[in-house]
């Protein structure tokens, strides 16, 4: 029953009882409309399953003008809630993901939820040739995260394919989804592919509120919420080539104030570290022996121009008997990291 019928009830009962018993017509009134207005407000729940039936009746006491107590209750009216169809994707990755030229499986990460009230299936595609950037990925496969740990297994996950394992969602429900593309050859340091993914209600999809009559849970109708029941988001790789050189100087300065290689003369070295391009190198290592005829000038080592220790502690330089070693861990290109230390021709 709508809720027109439950006034029409009410207002029934209301004018039996104004006609029988003469009773109050002012308590009756306001019991109607507080009743009519409980059954609106539990009506319009947020966050109700769909399908869910929401049950309602009113009841009226009385005594009459015998001094008898009655009670008379309404019909029952019942409401189905409809489902809402609507649906969120958000990229998992913080930044492009860097790839080289060519390249093969690179993965783009991205989160499927159920936003509306009731199991959903949902119809994925992906679109690898959007505007405003330098190249097209090759889409291989979009990916579910089967077992759910968000992490690409490829022994484990399953390749989607439309209409065959479209994921099915409960309210609140999150899947991760991968696209898999490989990466043409020829492409150009920075250059950018973008690709994004949509999932869509498979029940239907459109302006919001439009109407699914008795395609909901339970034969509820289903609604188009407020994101139309489809959702897009897009992310893309960037092309990283990484350009690296080591170069080394060396500079004298003898006893008597010039640059003569003679005995006791002091040799700086420098040691530039060049990363140029996109993207980053890791594990950088910058070693150097000390060579032959010479010694090792004590705290003599620097970074970027700041001292470094000679033993093996919490900077990133150590004298290792032999030579020097100077960690520099992970590296963004670009960057330039100058090493320096000093000998003495024994």
């Amino acid at each position: 029953m709508e809720v027109n019928d439950l006034c029409i009830c009410i207002g029934g009962a209301v004018k039996f009882f104004q006609k029988t018993h003469k009773y109050h017509h002012g308590l009756v009134r306001n019991i109607a409309i507080l009743v009519l207005l409980t059954f609106a407000h539990e009506a319009h729940a947020a966050g109700t399953p769909a399908g869910t039936l929401i049950n309602n009746n009113a009841t009226v006491k009385l005594t009459d003008g015998n001094n008898n107590p009655l009670t008379l209750n309404s019909n029952v009216s019942t409401v189905r809630v409809n489902e809402i169809l609507d649906v969120q994707i958000v990229k998992n990755d913080s930044t492009y993901v860097t790839v080289n030229t060519p390249d093969s499986n690179k993965l783009l990460s991205f989160t499927l939820t159920n936003t509306g009230n009731g199991p959903e299936k949902f119809i994925l595609s992906a679109n690898t040739a959007l505007g405003g950037d330098q190249f097209n990925p090759v889409l291989i496969h979009i990916v579910l995260d089967t077992n759910g740990n968000g992490i690409y297994d490829a022994a484990t996950d399953t390749n989607y394919s439309s209409g065959s394992n479209d994921p099915i969602l409960n309210p609140n429900q999150s899947l991760v989804v991968f696209l898999i593309s490989d990466i043409p050859a020829g492409l150009n340091n920075g250059d950018l592919g973008l690709a994004s993914l949509t999932a869509t209600a498979a029940t239907g999809s459109g302006a919001p509120g439009t109407r699914f009559p008795g395609a909901g849970v339970g034969g509820s109708d289903a609604i188009v919420g407020a994101a139309h029941a489809t959702a897009t988001s897009q992310n893309g790789y960037a092309l990283a080539i990484v350009s690296t050189a080591l170069t080394k100087t060396q500079v004298i300065s003898d006893p008597f104030g010039q640059n003569n290689p003679v005995v006791g003369a002091v040799i700086t070295y420098t040691l530039t570290f060049a990363v140029s391009g996109t993207g980053n190198v890791t594990n950088s290592l910058i070693s150097d022996s000390i060579p032959a005829s010479t010694s090792y000038v004590a705290g003599s080592l620097t970074l970027n121009g700041t001292p470094l220790t000679d033993v093996a502690d919490a900077d990133a330089g150590r004298f290792t008997g032999t030579g020097i070693e100077v960690s520099l861990g992970i590296l963004t290109a670009p960057t330039t990291q100058i090493v320096t230390f000093k000998v003495i021709i024994n």
